[in-house]
């Protein structure tokens, strides 16, 4: 079994690839996973090779997990192109629209202003929309990609109940965790880079956050 990287009252940090993590503590049943796993764009991630095969060996087994050991699983669809490959191999049960927003010009054709996210699982006891806008700043660095914690609260806030748990397989900087315990929810965060574990970490520490609305 593979100990915690770290643990509080509300959050569990794992440090590890998930597809090992996850079988070694148990399979356990989570509420709603909210994460962002790489996009197979080259990115220059510290701990993974950021392909388009390691991306479709991830997606494959994440979802798999996701349907059996998840009421609901929510990300992006990684590149647009790519959802012949999601609809033919992993079909979601919904799509959500995140529309980020318009920069105020027209932009290069082919660049988008929403992002789809893949919904696999459906809660009979939760209500929400297909789409949703929050602000696209980033308050906090040190990932190649991170996500606004707006976005994550707002998935979070929705797709949740307070008593819930969370999982983010793919936890980077620790947004997920971040914003599931400013809401009061628990969580577990896993990654295979020690150095996003840190910051997830450090940013754990930090005070609960006040948000405005979001839509």
């Amino acid at each position: 079994m593979i100990a915690p990287y770290y643990s509080d009252d509300a959050v569990t940090i794992y440090c590890g690839d998930c597809r090992e993590v996850l079988p070694s503590i148990g399979d356990p049943h989570v509420d709603v996973v909210v994460t962002d796993p790489p996009y197979g764009i080259g990115l220059d991630y510290a701990s993974y090779d950021d392909t388009i095969e390691s991306w479709r060996d991830l997606m494959r087994w994440i979802v798999t997990w996701c349907r059996l050991h998840a009421e609901m699983a929510i990300f992006p669809a990684c590149q647009i192109k790519e959802l012949p490959f999601i609809y033919h191999e992993i079909p979601p049960d919904w799509l959500i629209a995140w529309y980020k927003g318009s920069p105020g010009h027209c932009a290069y054709v082919g660049f988008n202003d929403w992002e789809p996210h893949l919904v696999y699982g459906r809660r009979k006891d939760i209500h929400m929309h297909d789409y949703f806008h929050t602000s696209t700043a980033v308050s906090y660095k040190g990932h190649p990609c991170p996500k606004p914690t707006a976005w994550a609260r707002w998935l979070i806030s929705r797709a949740s109940h307070p008593s819930d748990l969370i999982l983010d397989p793919f936890m980077g900087s620790g947004t997920t965790l971040r914003a599931a315990k400013d809401l009061g929810r628990r969580a577990i965060g896993i990654d295979i880079d020690e150095g996003y574990c840190r910051l997830a970490v450090g940013r754990m520490a930090q005070g609960t956050l006040s948000f405005g609305r979001t839509l």
